[in-house]
This record gives structure tokens, C-alpha cells and sequence, in this order.
């Protein structure tokens, strides 16, 4: 059943949804029917399914069938340190492939090398629907959030942390890590990589330099690969 994430609706009883996009997706990209069933969600931890009753122009009708807890979820909050990288598309495919893989945050900020893109009202709100389709899709039931810092970048002193770096040379493999089911926190660099300034920095603060093996990843790649994998440790 196709899913659909209403944040601010209370739910758990018949309702009209009046939402522009909603019956537009419903009734001319699905081309659902009257009697048919789809699921929505809210972000409390429970899927609620409905039966469409009635569909017009302006609103749908939608009467309440039985709710479920969504387990799908991981316990270990992941949050993605990126590196601004120079493209909007690449942002817009770490977002989306990110929510697939239960990343929960997503902090972009500049680093030394990064590319100035500028990020307005406009783009966050594109970026936003991102994370909500893609949150839909892959069954999550957290929307993940997502931050631009206009500051330095800060590591947090809760969690985990690591650096993804593409020189061995002090680094531990990824596959020796104990994720200790503590939240973790992954640092991406740019295209052109780390500084050795922003290497030392990391360095200061006993952040671990991790990397995967000889292969040298893509910026967009290579913290969903690394999220994965310590999420199914």
C-alpha cells in the first residue's frame, strides 16, 4: 500500500484530506479508486491504514481501518557530517539515498575545500520534499532533519565519531570497528578532501580516522556505504 506522511494530522479516525498534491498523487498519478486502501503516518511510531470513501476535486475522504507499530526504525541514531559538495544533485541523491539507508540527521556545512553553492529558502523546501518522499518509500516512519550550518562545524561530544579519510596512514578499518550501540556521527569531506588543517582538527578532538579499503568513493557515496554498514553491525 502506497504511503503518505501528514506530520500535523491527528490520526486514528475518519478523516477529509483536502491537500492539493495529496489528491492530485492519489487520484491522477495512482489512479486510485473508491474501496481501496493506502497508509498514513505521522512520525509517532504507528501506521495507520484507510480506506478511500470518496475523491472529488477538492478533497478525499478517507474512513479509519486499524493502526500497527512500525518496528522499521533502527534504535542507533546515525548523523551525517557532509562536507557541501559541488553540485545540487549530488545533495539531493545523499538525501534521498540516506533516508533509504536510516540516516536520522543530516548536517551539510562548509569545509576548507568545499564549493560555495548557495542554499536558499527554495532549495531547503526541494531538499525537505526529498527526505519526505523518500521517507514514504522506504517504509521509515521518522523524518529525518536536515541542518545547514552557517558557522564551523562543531563535533559533538555525544556518540561516536568518525572521519572517513582516504589516506590509511593512522586510519582503522571500517570493518574492525564496535559501534558500541551508541549514536554515531560520520564525517564526509569534499571532492578534493580533508585539509590537512581540518585533519589535524579531527585529530585534536580523538575523532577516528576510518577507511574502507584501496578504493577511493565518491563524497555522495561514501558516507551512505559507511552508515550501512555500521548500522548492520
Amino acid at each position: 500500500m502506497q504511503r503518505f506522511f501528514f506530520p500535523h494530522l491527528s490520526l486514528g479516525k475518519d478523516i477529509i484530506i483536502s491537500d492539493i498534491s495529496f489528491i492530485h498523487q492519489v487520484s491522477r498519478v495512482l489512479r486510485y479508486s473508491i474501496g481501496e486502501n493506502i497508509v498514513l503516518f505521522n512520525g509517532d511510531g504507528r501506521e495507520y491504514i484507510y480506506s478511500i470513501h470518496s475523491i472529488t476535486k477538492k478533497e478525499i475522504g478517507l474512513l479509519f481501518d486499524s493502526n500497527h507499530e512500525n518496528r522499521w526504525d533502527p534504535k542507533m541514531p546515525v548523523r551525517l557530517y557532509q562536507a557541501l559538495p559541488n553540485k545540487y544533485e549530488k545533495i539531493e541523491y545523499i538525501l534521498q539515498k540516506g533516508v533509504e539507508v536510516w540516516i536520522q540527521e543530516f548536517i551539510f556545512f562548509r569545509s576548507e575545500r568545499s564549493q560555495k553553492l548557495i542554499i536558499n529558502a527554495r532549495k531547503i523546501e526541494r531538499f525537505q520534499e526529498i527526505v519526505r518522499e523518500a521517507t514514504e518509500q522506504c517504509g521509515g516512519n521518522r523524518v529525518a532533519s536536515i541542518i545547514f550550518l552557517e558557522d564551523k562545524m562543531v563535533v559533538p561530544e555525544n556518540g561516536q565519531s568518525y572521519v572517513l579519510h582516504t589516506e590509511g596512514k593512522g586510519s582503522e578499518h571500517i570493518r574492525d570497528i564496535d559501534t558500541k550501540n551508541t549514536p554515531i556521527n560520520i564525517f564526509v569531506g569534499p571532492e578534493g578532501g580533508w585539509s590537512c588543517e581540518e585533519v589535524s582538527s579531527f585529530e585534536e578532538r580523538n575523532v577516528q580516522k576510518i577507511h574502507l579499503w584501496e578504493r577511493i568513493l565518491r563524497t555522495e557515496t561514501t558516507g551512505l556505504i559507511v552508515a550501512f554498514f555500521l548500522i548492520q553491525k
